[in-house]
């Protein structure tokens, strides 16, 4: 059957590192029928009109600088690319995020109207799971949707190739691992000057910070686009001058914190 054979499979995903029961449990509140939304999702993503991407990251580890990959959704969506990003809610993101709305307060609006108005949804998972049993959640709720074409999956954890093959011919979907790197510790995220990572006046550190951050996102963007590693660098490193990821993040923060305020409103009557 369709549940033993590919629920089992994905479930397999992570090498010595099995799914626990509690993401299942998780999308079993959220899908009524788990296995028909999955095979719904894996027939009507042939007829897709939209080639989304759904980007499923590990926490985030204060003075990483994979940090950087938290701006990816917003160069993305420069490109006019959907795309939800996933991570749990950790301090470092909060402390960028919550520069532009309260992030960690947000209530979960509905997806595709967001991401029909700004090509980003940014998805700050509160369960608490631990590492592999994130990704494993991410990989269902990608695999849900009929509009993902495109999975990226950035975690140290290792991924097994022939199953990761087997989910990308059997669900029609495009796997891509991206490894987390270990470099030379940045700032902490609370110190960080956004003024200066985001707008064009840089002083040397946030040259050096913005270059590494153009060096982690350019492998999305590749693979994404079709771009070489060389032009998606240079592009996302014009758009860390250009104000273009500002302009993505600022929007996005003023639709949230205008809902959240409304919804406040709302319970308040």
């Amino acid at each position: 059957m369709f549940m033993t054979e590919q629920l089992n499979l994905i479930s397999q995903l992570i090498i010595g590192k099995p799914m626990s029961e509690k993401p299942l449990g998780l999308l079993e509140h959220k899908y009524v029928n788990l296995e028909a939304t999955l095979l719904r999702a894996k027939i009507l993503r042939n007829f897709a009109q939209k080639s989304g991407l759904y980007i499923a990251q590990s926490e985030i580890e204060e003075q990483q600088p994979n940090l950087g990959f938290l701006f990816s959704p917003f160069i993305l969506a420069n490109l006019n690319k959907p795309v939800i990003y996933s991570t749990p809610m950790a301090q470092p993101a909060l402390n960028i995020l919550n520069k532009y709305y309260a992030a960690d307060k947000a209530p979960n609006f509905k997806i595709n109207e967001t991401l029909d108005s700004f090509s980003i949804y940014i998805d700050l998972e509160n369960s608490r799971l631990a590492d592999e049993d994130f990704i494993y959640l991410s990989v269902f709720r990608a695999l849900c949707r009929p509009d993902i074409l495109q999975i990226f999956i950035i975690t140290d954890l290792a991924v097994c190739s022939a199953v990761k093959q087997k989910l990308e011919n059997f669900f029609n979907v495009k796997i891509s691992l991206i490894s987390r790197l270990k470099n030379e510790a940045i700032l902490e995220s609370s110190a960080l000057n956004i003024r200066k990572l985001l707008f064009k006046n840089k002083d040397d550190y946030y040259v050096r910070l913005c270059s590494e951050f153009s060096d982690l996102n350019a492998e999305i963007i590749s693979i994404s686009e079709g771009f070489t590693m060389e032009q998606s660098k240079n592009l996302i490193e014009d758009m860390f001058y250009s104000e273009h990821i500002y302009e993505k993040l600022s929007v996005y923060g003023e639709f949230f914190q205008t809902r959240l305020k409304n919804t406040q409103h709302a319970d308040a009557g």
